[in-house]
């Protein structure tokens, strides 16, 4: 509480007081200087992102999810941030009992059973929803060579395990909606609920391939993973967008997500058995050649200029020039102040523009990107993920802001530019597009705060601090003490 009361009251003090009048009432020795000004000197340079942390399986204890098993899934290829593929890795997970022993299926262990089909149902995240205007989205489904196995590794979206050659799916097409349609065929499963998700047909032969299965092949994950270690979920032309997918569905909503294999029992009843996937490795890969932003990539700085483009895409570093002249100034205030550019054959009606920035650094040139100090201080105070959400986006903005039809970002950095001034940090920071999670809120076992991995698609194009109409720019409240 009172880091958000010293916070605040900087702000105000940064917002609301004249400069001209602090002190007036104080003999001249005992003055201090507030001011405010732009003139904080800085370049821009656009330069890759760094590939996704998803799985953190090397810093003690169990493995597990840095930004939660979500991906998203598709591909774009425009002229403006070129081509972007995201693909999938997913694992399969047998049923269990209450007793957590494997679920045989009774296709395996009855005679006079019929697999009818196999369908890989994805439930789509709401909250993130789908990106760009694309909802038909061509595929194809390779079995993976092997099983994946995570425990003592970091998985990254680079990761590319081998595939074999054969397509597992029935279709070329698959379509989503954000609107919930029914996971089950109601004339068969009266308990059958409403989703948004995503129906993915294979191929009859992987049906009568799980059914000549032994029930030995079904007692635990480890020997059914060996006889099919998973799916690779890929895109094969462009679809026009990026959608967003829970491998899992919410705790409240009855499991229908994974492989549903659909089944006639020795009766004529209608029956399914679900094999889930809760294991889910993303694949993000992006080629900028030909495209608008392959030049920004190209040069030394880029002060014109700049852009960003979420989930491992594109970042802005910004260097700071000399601050010299700032050394024992108290900073109350620092915001970068960003227009997002006007520029000829450019329209984000079709893409969106991110709705949120923030500001990162690396606390060596080797070291993972990482919270600002100003972001850190606010994981500090303890609060739950959604009320430190809610205290970033008051304290740290970052939040896209419109001007009639201007646009502009204002992101807030005062603790960091006080400890770059102070050198106690590098003069240099990232500007990010921001996840749509909270997964940097989290502490490894050692207190130090995790890298932040990127989960919102969107793109931008930014003025830089040289632009010829309306540059970026900083603006920072200061005391000055005499």
């Amino acid at each position: 509480m009172k880091l958000f009361i010293a916070l605040l009251a900087l702000f105000l003090l940064g917002a609301c007081t004249d400069p001209i009048t602090v002190g007036s009432d104080l003999l001249e020795e005992d003055r201090t200087g507030v001011g405010e000004t732009t003139a904080i000197p800085f370049t821009t340079r656009v330069v890759g992102e760094d590939s996704l942390l998803i799985i953190n399986g090397t810093s003690g204890g169990s493995s597990r999810y840095v930004q939660g098993p979500g991906f998203s899934f598709g591909r774009i290829d425009e002229p403006t941030f070129g081509y972007t593929n995201h693909s999938v890795y997913l694992t399969p997970r047998l049923p269990r009992t209450s007793t957590e022993l494997t679920v045989i299926p009774e296709f395996v262990t009855r005679q006079n059973t019929t697999i009818d089909s196999v369908v890989l149902l994805l439930p789509i995240d709401t909250f993130a929803g789908i990106y760009g205007p694309g909802r038909t989205f061509p595929y194809r489904a390779l079995e993976l060579a092997e099983p994946l196995r995570i425990a003592g590794s970091n998985y990254y979206s680079s990761f590319e395990p081998e595939t074999l050659p054969q397509d597992l799916g029935y279709a070329s097409t698959f379509n989503v909606s954000l609107t919930p349609t029914f996971v089950r065929d109601t004339a068969n499963f009266s308990n059958a609920g409403s989703q948004p998700h995503a129906r993915i047909r294979l191929t009859d032969a992987l049906g009568t391939r799980l059914q000549n299965l032994s029930a030995d092949v079904y007692r635990s994950d480890s020997t059914f993973q060996m006889a099919f270690p998973g799916i690779y979920l890929a895109p094969t032309d462009p679809s026009e967008g990026l959608v967003n997918f829970q491998p899992q569905e919410p705790s409240n909503v009855t499991p229908y997500s994974g492989l549903n294999v659909y089944y006639t029992d020795s009766v004529g009843q209608p029956k399914f058995y679900r094999i889930s996937v809760p294991l889910a490795i993303p694949n993000y890969r992006y080629d900028y050649a030909n495209a608008l932003v392959a030049p920004l990539l190209d040069s030394a700085a880029d002060n014109e200029l700049i852009s960003l483009a979420g989930e491992g895409s594109l970042m802005t570093e910004i260097n700071f020039g000399d601050l010299s002249e700032w050394e024992g100034t108290i900073i109350n205030r620092a915001v970068l102040e960003i227009p997002v550019a006007d520029v000829e054959g450019v329209n984000y009606g079709k893409y969106p523009l991110p709705e949120r920035l923030e500001l990162f650094y690396r606390p060596s040139n080797t070291a993972p990107l990482i919270a600002i100090q100003d972001k850190i201080e606010l994981i500090r105070t303890g609060a739950a993920p959604n009320a430190l959400t809610a205290n970033a986006n008051f304290f740290l903005d970052g939040n896209l802001q419109s001007e009639g039809d201007a646009y502009r970002y204002e992101v807030s950095f005062s603790l960091q530019m006080q400890r770059i001034i102070d050198g106690q940090a590098p003069p240099r920071l990232y500007l990010r597009v921001y996840p749509l999670d909270a997964a940097d809120y989290g502490s490894t076992a050692t207190g130090l705060f995790e890298p932040v991995a990127a989960k919102d698609a969107a793109r931008v194009l930014l003025n830089g601090p040289q632009a010829g109409t309306d540059p970026a720019r900083i603006r920072v409240t200061f005391t000055e003490l005499n």
